[in-house]
């Protein structure tokens, strides 16, 4: 009972990602004939005269898997399915996901099978920082959860990434560092009081807690990462897990950060 409870609040944290999308219906205009292109690591699914985008999406899928798995010391136990649809409008009459994909929304990675989904808009260089972005939750989900729903229950697993940590690694491994990260940060830091780490909600799980791992690999080295994630799983909880690779707290973790910009 306890798993299925955890499931369920799963469930919800995953679907918190997507809150205005509810109460809009998905209509699926359109089937697809899908064709598949495999690499080491990758089932590369597209559709249409579209092959030369999913060797594309291959190769940036490999390139990006490789600095990942260095970081988190992990290497993928179970091959990922990735579905690239040809336009947004597309994405959004996709059925491996319920929920209505709104415009704001550029890739999904779901929990129950580990499969990234996402729409390539026309620009390369946000599709490849996409790519690069879902695959960090792929492995974060073969790594912690054991990369399907049924792994999860089956190894009792309890523990819930928080979304900032979740999110904030995705952002800092797929860009590093960026202007869009620097200006929010530093805007912030200026105008408002600085969020603890338990106020990293929203927009700021995504550029503060991007700030927040950037802090991380630079004071403690990029081995820490997936260090962190092993002792949270370990541990069965998130902040046990930071403490354990880090020697601190939530609040003293917090308080280096804020000393750190």
């Amino acid at each position: 009972m306890k798993i299925l409870k955890y499931i369920l609040l799963t469930l919800i944290f995953i679907c918190t990602a997507f809150g205005q999308s509810f109460g809009k219906n998905k209509v699926q205009y359109q089937s697809f004939d899908w064709s598949y292109i495999q690499t080491s690591h990758f089932d590369i699914y597209f559709y249409g005269d579209n092959q030369d985008l999913a060797e594309f999406t291959s190769k940036v899928s490999e390139d990006a898997y490789a600095q990942i798995s260095t970081h988190l010391s992990w290497d993928l136990r179970k091959r990922v399915s990735i579905l690239v649809y040809n336009s947004h409008n597309e994405f959004q009459q996709t059925n491996v996901i319920g929920t209505y994909m709104s415009e704001g929304i550029g890739g999904v990675t779901e929990l129950f099978k580990n499969r990234i989904v996402f729409p390539f808009d026309g620009n390369f260089e946000q599709f490849r920082h996409v790519i690069h972005h879902e695959l960090v939750h792929a492995m974060l989900n073969d790594m912690v959860y054991g990369g399907t729903a049924q792994n999860m229950m089956a190894s009792r697993t309890k523990v819930r990434i928080p979304l900032w940590s979740n999110e904030g690694l995705a952002e800092f491994l797929s860009s590093n560092w960026d202007t869009k990260a620097d200006m929010v940060l530093r805007d912030i830091a200026v105008h408002e009081r600085m969020p603890t780490i338990n106020e990293l909600n929203y927009f700021m799980a995504y550029k503060g807690g991007q700030s927040l791992w950037r802090f991380i690999a630079g004071k403690y080295g990029r081995e820490k990462v997936g260090e962190v994630f092993r002792s949270m799983k370990k541990a069965q909880s998130a902040e046990k897990g930071y403490q354990l690779a880090l020697g601190m707290k939530w609040k003293e973790l917090s308080d280096q950060w804020h000393k750190y910009l």
